[in-house]
C-alpha cells in the first residue's frame, strides 16, 4: 500500500512539474507580459483611451485603431469620429476612461503626475510615451506602440513594418508623380504672426520634402522666413497652415507678388497634419501630389502608378484602417484643404 501511494505521489509530482514547466514556456514564447515605456503590460490591451493626436495617428496607421474606446478633444482626425471624446488631454474625464472600460491609457510626456496616479488607482495602467524628434525615435515609437498593443512579437513586427511601409508609400507616391519638376513652399504662421517654415533636420520638414518637387525654403535652419527672399525664389505652389497665411501674403508687400498668389496655386494643409506621423502625414502627401499634378501633366503611365499606388481608401463608418498593408491615403478623411486653384503653367 505504501509503495502504491508512493508510486502515486511520485506521478503527481511528475505531473506537477511537467505542468510548470509547460507553463513557463507558454510564458516564455508568449506575446505578454511587455515592458514598454517603463511600465509592464501583463496582458494585450482590448480597450485603449489615447490622450494625445500624434500617438493616436500612429496607432491608426500601425492597424490599431480598433481598440480604441476613447480619445482626447484634441485627437481631431476625422477617421476617429466614431471613437468617443473623453475631454481634454490635460484634464481628461476618468469616469468617463472607466466607464469605457479602458484596460490601459495611452499618454504624452506631458501628463503630470497627479493625474496619472488618479487614472492607475482606478486600476487602469497608463503607458506614457515621449513624442519623436528624429526618424530613430519615430521609428522606436511605431515599435513601441505595436509591442504593447500586439506583443513583443506580433505587435513589434506589425509596428516596425508600419513604419517602413509609411516611408515606402511615400517614396511610391512621390516617384509616381511627373518628372516635371516645380517649385514649392510651406507657410505657417507662430505664435507672433511671423511668416514661418519647416526647419531643415525635422520630421515634418522631411515628410513635406515628400511632395516631388523642389522646396525652395529646403535650408532654413530657423522658422522665420525671409520674404524678400522667398519672392526671389518664386514658388510655382504653396501650401498653407490655414487661410490666415494666405491674407498674411497677400497684405505682405513681397509675398504679394508671389507667381503662386497671382495664378491661384494655393493649398491650405493644417500644419498638424505634417507633425503627426501617421495617416495624416501619408493623407496630406497624397494631397500635395494631387493638387499639383490635377493639370494632367503627368503621362498616363505615370498618372496610373500614381493612381495605383496612392488610391484613396473608401470613407468607412467605422475607425480607418489605413496601415502598412493596405496603405491608401485616403483622399476624403483627414485634414481639411482649401484648394484655390492649379492653373496650367
Amino acid at each position: 500500500m505504501k509503495r502504491m501511494l508512493s508510486i502515486v505521489l511520485s506521478l503527481c509530482i511528475l505531473l506537477s512539474c511537467a505542468a510548470l514547466f509547460s507553463s513557463c514556456n507558454l510564458k516564455a514564447s508568449g506575446e505578454y507580459p511587455v515592458t514598454v515605456g517603463g511600465i509592464v503590460i501583463e496582458k494585450e490591451p482590448k480597450n485603449i483611451v489615447v490622450l494625445n493626436d500624434v500617438l493616436a495617428d500612429i496607432i491608426s496607421y500601425i492597424g490599431y485603431d480598433i481598440k480604441m474606446v476613447g480619445r482626447a478633444e484634441e485627437c481631431d482626425q476625422d477617421f476617429l469620429y466614431v471613437v468617443p471624446t473623453v475631454g481634454k488631454a490635460a484634464a481628461p474625464d476618468i469616469a468617463a476612461i472607466k466607464a469605457a472600460g479602458a484596460d490601459l491609457v495611452i499618454a504624452d510626456s506631458t501628463m503630470g503626475v497627479d493625474l496619472r496616479s488618479n487614472i492607475e488607482a482606478e486600476g487602469i495602467p497608463v503607458l506614457t510615451l515621449y513624442l519623436p524628434t528624429d526618424e530613430a525615435s519615430l521609428e522606436k515609437l511605431y515599435t513601441d506602440l505595436g509591442t504593447a498593443l500586439g506583443g513583443k512579437t506580433t505587435g513589434s513586427e506589425k509596428g516596425a513594418k508600419s513604419y517602413k511601409g509609411l516611408l515606402d508609400m511615400l517614396g511610391t507616391m512621390n516617384t509616381a508623380t511627373s518628372n516635371v519638376s516645380r517649385s514649392v513652399a510651406y507657410l505657417y504662421l507662430n505664435e507672433n504672426n511671423e511668416l514661418c517654415s519647416f526647419v531643415k533636420g525635422s520630421l515634418e520638414y522631411k515628410f513635406f520634402n515628400y511632395n516631388g518637387n523642389t522646396n525652395v525654403l529646403q535650408n532654413l535652419s530657423e522658422p522665420a522666413v525671409n520674404t524678400y527672399e522667398l519672392r526671389l525664389n518664386t514658388p510655382s505652389y504653396l501650401f498653407c497652415d490655414n487661410e490666415a497665411v494666405v491674407s498674411f501674403m497677400k497684405a505682405e508687400e513681397n509675398c504679394s507678388h508671389l507667381t503662386a498668389l497671382a495664378e491661384n496655386k494655393v493649398c491650405v494643409i493644417p500644419m498638424k497634419a505634417f507633425k503627426r506621423f501617421g495617416t495624416s502625414t501619408e493623407n496630406a502627401v497624397y494631397r500635395m501630389l494631387s493638387f499639383i499634378e490635377k493639370d494632367g501633366k503627368a503621362t498616363p503611365d505615370q498618372s496610373n502608378a500614381a493612381t495605383t499606388a496612392a488610391a484613396p481608401a473608401e470613407t468607412a463608418a467605422a475607425p480607418a484602417a489605413t496601415t502598412a498593408e493596405t496603405a491608401a491615403p485616403a483622399a476624403t478623411q483627414g485634414e481639411d484643404v482649401i484648394t484655390y486653384s492649379a492653373q496650367t503653367e
